[in-house]
C-alpha cells in the first residue's frame, strides 16, 4: 500500500477573530494559546464548572485569528458557550464549516504524498504547513499520518486528492486514533466524562502551567491530590465481535465502558476503555461479553481482554 487518503468530512470548524481573540481563548480553553502559531497547532478542551468536557479541539492559526476544529456536531455546542462570554471582547466567533473540507493521509508513502501535493512536509506531532487555502497537520503516530484542511473553493487540489482516489471508510483512520489514545467529544458523550477519565490530563489537551480556565480548580484537584480511581485503556479481544454495547466484566460485575472500537488488520477487535486503575495495575481477569447474538452466530459471546500499550504519556 502507498498511502490513502480518507474522508474526514464529519467536522465542525469555528473561527475566532479580533484583537482580543488570543486573550478571549486563553480564558476559556484548556491548552495554551500562545503555544498556537503558523507552524504549530495545540490539542485542547473546554470544560464547564464542573470539570466535565463539553468540548475538544484542534487549535489552529489563521491569517486573522484562530480555527477550532472539532468532531460533527460540536461546533454549535462550542459556538453558543462561548457566545456567552466573547460580548465582553473585542472578538467574534464565526462557523466555517460549509467552506472547508477535510481529509486523512496515512500509510507507508504519506510523507511523499503531502510533499508531492504541498512541496514540504510538517515533520513532528502537532505541527502545521499553513497556507491560504490549506492547512497540513502532522498528527501523533508511530506511522506517518496527516490531516488536510482545505478551502472548498480549492479545486485544484481537490483534483489532485480525487486523482489519488478518496475512500470513505473510517475503519483504519479509527483504529490509528485508538492506538495513539485519542478520544474527541460528541454530541452523545458531550458533558459525559472528566479529563482525567479520558487521560487528557496527561496527554497534554490539558495545560497546568497556562492558567485559569472553567473548571480548572476542580480538574488540577483531581489530577494533583489523588491517584485516579478510572482511567482511560487501549484493550483488545480474539473471536469475539465487538460493539459500544459490549460488557467489559470482572468477578461477574459490569467494571468498564467502551468508548470507541475498530477491527485490526488481524480480523480482532481493538478499542479504547475506561477501567479501575487498581484492576488493571493487579492484572485481574477482565473478561468482555455479549448480551447476545444472532442465530447462527460464528463467534463467541465472551472473551478475555488484553490490555494493549499506548504512546508514553507525558504530565
Amino acid at each position: 500500500m502507498a498511502s490513502t487518503l480518507t474522508d474526514l468530512n464529519n467536522f465542525d470548524l469555528l473561527a475566532v477573530t479580533g484583537e482580543d481573540a488570543a486573550k478571549f481563548l486563553q480564558g476559556q480553553l484548556t491548552c495554551d494559546i500562545d503555544k498556537v502559531s503558523q507552524t504549530q497547532s495545540v490539542q485542547g478542551a473546554y470544560c464547564d464548572i464542573n470539570g466535565r468536557v463539553i468540548a475538544d479541539m484542534r487549535v489552529l492559526a489563521s491569517e486573522s485569528g484562530y480555527l477550532l476544529l472539532s468532531a460533527r456536531g460540536m461546533g454549535y455546542s462550542l459556538k453558543k458557550i462561548l457566545e456567552k462570554y466573547v460580548v465582553f471582547s473585542k472578538a467574534s466567533i464565526s462557523s466555517l464549516t460549509s467552506s472547508w473540507e477535510r481529509y486523512g493521509v496515512y500509510g507507508p508513502a504519506a510523507t511523499q504524498t503531502i510533499r508531492d501535493l504541498f512541496a514540504a512536509v510538517p515533520e513532528q506531532p502537532h505541527e502545521v504547513l499553513s497556507r491560504s487555502d490549506a492547512i497540513v497537520i502532522r498528527l501523533p503516530d508511530t506511522q506517518p499520518r496527516y490531516e488536510i484542511l482545505m478551502s472548498a473553493a480549492n479545486d485544484e487540489l481537490r483534483d489532485q486528492l480525487e486523482e489519488l482516489g478518496i475512500t470513505d471508510d473510517l475503519e483504519e483512520w479509527e483504529l490509528a486514533e485508538i492506538r495513539q489514545g485519542i478520544v474527541h467529544i460528541t454530541p452523545d458523550t458531550q458533558d459525559s466524562y472528566t479529563p482525567q477519565l479520558l487521560n487528557y490530563d496527561v496527554t497534554g489537551v490539558i495545560d497546568f502551567k497556562k492558567g485559569c480556565f472553567p473548571g480548572q480548580e476542580i480538574v488540577a484537584r483531581m489530577h494533583y491530590r489523588a491517584p485516579a480511581k478510572k482511567r482511560l485503556y487501549r484493550a483488545s479481544v480474539v473471536g469475539m465481535r465487538v460493539s459500544a454495547d459490549s460488557m467489559v466484566m470482572a468477578g461477574g460485575e459490569s467494571i468498564g465502558e467502551i468508548i470507541s472500537v475498530a477491527m485490526s488488520e488481524a480480523g480482532n477487535y481493538e478499542m479504547l476503555v475506561i477501567l479501575p486503575c487498581d484492576l488493571v495495575d493487579q492484572k485481574s481477569a477482565l473478561e468482555l461479553r455479549n448480551a447476545g447474538g444472532d442465530v447462527g452466530e460464528s463467534r463467541a459471546h465472551k472473551a478475555m481482554l488484553q490490555i494493549l500499550d499506548l504512546p508514553k504519556q507525558s504530565s
